[in-house]
């Protein structure tokens, strides 16, 4: 008998008289493979090169037309599937995202689990998966997109299904260290919200206002100018008016300059500062993390319902990779959740490993936003091996 036999052998026997029983055999697979199969809305995925997005809209998954991907919203949960190849390879590999707005519902957050698990049956070798939150994104998935928009409220709250009298004013934030690395990201009308590093775009729904305060880069400068230009086409053109606004200090200098602050509570400040309100956030976030204590626990499902057990705390040692190699790992180091899978544990535990993440973090009190990476052994990325070795993991880890 080959080895591969005698595993599906002594898998069947551990998971005989349970709920689980036959669970990743030939069959199982087969079966799950052919129900996913018949999810019309995967029809096509992972077929061609590049990026697909799918948005959760009341428990079902909704294709997201190709001229609206980089652009999410805060109160909406997304798939995104990444089918690539490495250099110098010819093999198909898919990366699967599933981004959470930081005010989607738990129904839609769950519904973006468990449909990611759908696409794993019809793609059929377990893609790596990215747990991701608004906010908190990982490099992975901000490198997908040239730039990132990030608007608050649903799909139906856009301006395009409003009247201009309806439309309420929106503040996006516009930043990046480099060209090729911009965000636009919208942030709450509010002043405090504002710095003198940064550009901003106050849309007004039939007027644009581009913000350029005396520390803002000159890519910033011009990734403002391409999203201001990029709403203004995307609303044939019902915008009528495009206004440039510099920071001065002192009073309101122009009607325009007028109106632009004549948007936030309090009118124009004194002074802006160099980080703001929710810039400050992300620092309590730090603080945060040089408290955290990493830990490693053995993840298993063999009685139908998850069990986890603490292995390791504090400075962890890959060896006990080799230890659990037949089982699954959840692995915090603060920063990022990794969900290592062994090479030979059970299909169970490779599929339901995102819902057993969400469920620690519901259970231990880790922060909602945690990103989360579901890897396999033998598979793993450079990075994973940074939580390692280490009493803190270092801030390039995600």
């Amino acid at each position: 008998m080959a080895a591969g036999d005698e595993q599906d052998e002594e898998t069947k026997k551990m998971l005989a008289d349970t709920n689980m029983e036959n669970y990743g055999g030939k069959d199982h697979k087969a079966k799950q493979k052919a129900i996913a199969d018949k999810q019309k809305e995967w029809d096509g995925a992972g077929e061609d090169w590049g990026i697909q997005v799918w948005r959760i809209n009341k428990f079902r998954v909704e294709h997201v037309d190709a001229e609206e991907y980089g652009s999410f919203y805060s109160g909406d949960s997304y798939i995104i599937l990444n089918t690539y190849k490495e250099e110098g390879g010819d093999e198909k590999k898919h990366n699967v995202h599933f981004w959470l707005g930081e005010k989607t519902t738990q129904d839609e957050a769950g519904s973006a689990a468990i449909k990611t698990v759908e696409l794993d049956d019809r793609l059929g070798d377990l893609p790596v998966q990215f747990r991701e939150v608004q906010g908190h994104e990982t490099k992975s998935f901000l490198g997908l997109w040239s730039s990132l928009s990030i608007l608050e409220g649903g799909n139906d709250s856009g301006f395009r299904h409003v009247t201009p009298e309806e439309y309420e004013p929106r503040l996006i934030h516009v930043s990046g260290r480099n060209k090729r690395k911009m965000k636009a990201k919208q942030i709450p009308m509010n002043v405090a919200n504002l710095n003198g590093n940064d550009c901003f775009l106050l849309d007004a729904g039939t007027e644009l206002f581009q913000f350029h305060p005396s520390g803002a880069s000159v890519w910033e400068k011009q990734a403002c100018l391409g999203k201001t230009l990029e709403i203004e086409a995307s609303r044939n053109g019902k915008v009528s008016a495009k206004h440039l606004i510099d920071w001065t200090e002192g009073p309101c200098e122009g009607e325009q300059e007028e109106k632009f602050w004549g948007y936030f509570d309090g009118g124009k400040p004194e002074s802006l500062p160099e980080k703001s309100e929710y810039q400050l956030k992300k620092k309590e976030e730090e603080a945060a993390f040089k408290e955290h204590v990493n830990k490693m626990f053995h993840v298993t499902d063999e009685d139908g319902e998850m069990t986890t057990t603490e292995v390791q705390s504090g400075v962890l040692d890959r060896d006990m990779l080799a230890q659990e190699n037949d089982d699954a790992l959840i692995i915090d180091v603060g920063r990022v959740i990794f969900v290592w899978i062994g090479e030979t544990a059970n299909r169970c535990e490779a599929k339901t490993a995102m819902v057993h993440a969400q469920n620690y973090i519901q259970e231990t009190g880790r922060p909602f936003w945690t990103p989360v990476e579901r890897i396999f052994s033998g598979r793993e990325p450079s990075h994973f091996w940074k939580a390692f070795g280490c009493e803190r993991c270092p801030k390039d880890i995600v």
